[in-house]
């Protein structure tokens, strides 16, 4: 049996001084004994009394008194032995607790205590880079191979690190396939960048595994850090600076960047407020006309969102649009302003019609379809006054299940339009197998078209397409008269832009109905032309 935590060396001295001192009292009481003639006394009594047997008694004294020290003297040992293993179980634990089974390197626990060892121990002057490095393309190494060549792996990359790091930095294996090192103080940038160059060269040679050989590479994040921040920020920011590496192609290095992780900053404060601007409605429709070239006449407004956040001020759609895709609330904010916008729309003239953009994560949920067919009902919006665009990247990796949501819209009696046409690398394949009843030429191609021969040639063999396929076709970016005329040579159907106006908020609607477009036509903005001092800002 182990003995118990509790144990300690000074029990140890104490439990081995009990036969020491058994024998030190032998010694010492054997004269005495002897001087005062105990023995002789002791004899001569037994003599006198014989029918005792006190000579046996003796003996049998004598035989249990060297047991006993025999017995003490073995059990000591037998102490020593368990006190021995026990410090050795001590140590063995101690070395697991503080550094990785499988390297040996330090742990992440260790390597925390060193990094707070030395923020105790140094002034603010004091600079040490810390360098985070994580492995790329190594889960593949696992999955085609098997843990053990994974574990072969990373003891190979450990011994490396340790080749180039040296012994006067300290490396550590934070868990998984990521390590971080601690340089020394003397490392100014230059000797850093060295060692981290080295490191990457060392790790794209070849690791050896049975008839095998696995390639990796690594990413590493640099920070250079003093006591003013704290550990924990300190590896923060050399998280976030192998992130950017990672981000910039990987096999490299990147040194941490306070403005591009102030920009990041601000972007996942904005993630976690979106998620209730979304629920508090503080995203709103806004709405740009479409308008009929020909006759210039209003025929309906592309839905646009817009966030006036209440600290900073208007976010631009692109910031938060995107943030919405990748933080999974794309759906979401795209049922919330669809909703609003048919409410809204109700309100008007029956022969405006409202366009929808759906975004490529929207357009791939299977609820799509059902979501729509639920606002319409509940806002009682006619189906064939809306417009559902997508883009080309919603439905180029599968035609099929694209073309039966499409189809599925189109029973709803909801019109699809191809946006941003032009810009994608499949237009002509999209055209040809799916349900489209509009193309927007994008922007890019429209904006200063006049002025533009290659846009020119690239819009007119874009017509000639749409006609040819008795699609309409809608231009948006027309920001000029000259544009527009363009555009009117060509016999294209719809347009927008900043040329008829910017996009306007809900309750401004009503007044340009009203006034500027009341009997649904519109004139091209003249120059000079100011609308009222409460809707200048709009757009």
């Amino acid at each position: 049996m182990v003995p118990d935590s509790s144990f300690s060396l000074p029990r140890f001295a104490r439990a081995s001084a009990i036969p020491a001192a058994f024998f030190i009292s032998a010694i010492v009481t054997w004269p005495i004994l002897a001087e005062m003639e105990l023995f002789e006394r002791f004899y001569e009594y037994s003599r006198a009394h014989e029918d005792w047997d006190l000579d046996e008694f003796a003996l049998l004294i004598l035989n249990l008194t060297v047991a006993l020290i025999f017995s003490i003297g073995f059990q000591w040992r037998r102490l020593k032995k368990l006190t021995l293993e026990r410090e050795a179980q001590r140590q063995r634990a101690e070395k697991n607790a503080r550094h990785d089974p499988l390297t040996g390197l330090m742990n992440r626990r260790a390597f925390s205590s060193a990094l707070e060892q030395i923020a105790d121990k140094a002034s603010n002057a004091d600079e040490r880079g810390i360098a985070m490095i994580d492995l790329d393309r190594f889960k593949p190494v696992n999955d085609l191979h098997g843990h053990a060549a994974g574990d072969l792996t990373l003891q190979t990359v450990a011994r490396r690190l340790r080749e180039e790091v040296g012994p006067d930095n300290v490396l550590a294996r934070l868990g998984g396939d990521e390590f971080a090192v601690i340089f020394e103080s003397s490392a100014d940038v230059l000797k850093i960048e060295r060692v981290v160059r080295r490191i990457l060269h060392t790790m794209e040679d070849a690791v050896e595994y049975e008839d095998n050989q696995i390639f990796i590479s690594c990413s590493i994040g640099l920070v250079k850090w003093n006591t003013a921040t704290s550990c924990a920020e300190a590896l923060r920011r050399a998280d976030k600076a192998l992130y950017m590496a990672k981000n910039e192609g990987r096999g490299r290095f990147a040194w941490y960047d306070a403005e591009l992780d102030r920009q990041s900053h601000e972007r996942a404060e904005i993630e976690a407020e979106l998620r209730e601007a979304i629920i508090k409605s503080d995203i709103e429709p806004w709405f740009q006309p479409i308008i009929e070239i020909e006759s210039n006449k209003l025929i309906g407004f592309e839905i646009l969102a817009r966030w006036n956040h209440k600290t900073r001020g208007q976010i631009p759609p692109d910031v938060f649009i995107a943030i919405a895709e990748d933080s999974g609330q794309i759906g979401s904010l795209g049922h919330s302003i669809l909703r609003r916008a048919c409410m809204l729309a109700t309100q008007w003239d029956s022969a405006l019609s409202i366009s929808f953009n759906v975004s490529p994560y929207q357009f791939h949920d299977p609820k799509l379809v059902d979501q729509i067919k639920e606002i319409l009902k509940e806002s009682e919006f006619d189906a064939r006054r809306l417009t559902i665009e997508i883009t080309e990247s919603s439905v180029i990796h599968d035609f099929n299940v694209a073309r039966a949501k499409l189809d599925a819209l189109k029973d709803l009696g909801v019109a699809v339009a191809l946006d941003d046409f032009g810009t994608g690398y499949s237009s002509l394949a999209s055209l040809r197998q799916l349900p489209f009843d509009r193309i927007k030429i994008d922007r890019s191609f429209v904006t200063n078209i006049a002025a533009e021969p290659q846009n020119q040639k690239i819009v007119t063999g874009i017509m000639a397409l749409a006609n040819g396929l008795e699609l309409d076709v809608t231009a948006e970016g027309i920001e000029s008269s000259e544009d527009l005329g363009y555009l009117q040579s060509l016999n294209c159907s719809l347009g927008q832009g900043f040329l008829f106006e910017k996009a306007v908020p809900a309750d401004q609607v009503s007044w340009f109905l009203e006034s500027k477009w009341g009997d649904l036509r519109v004139d091209p903005i003249e120059e000079g032309f100011e609308p009222p001092e409460h809707l200048r800002d709009a757009g």
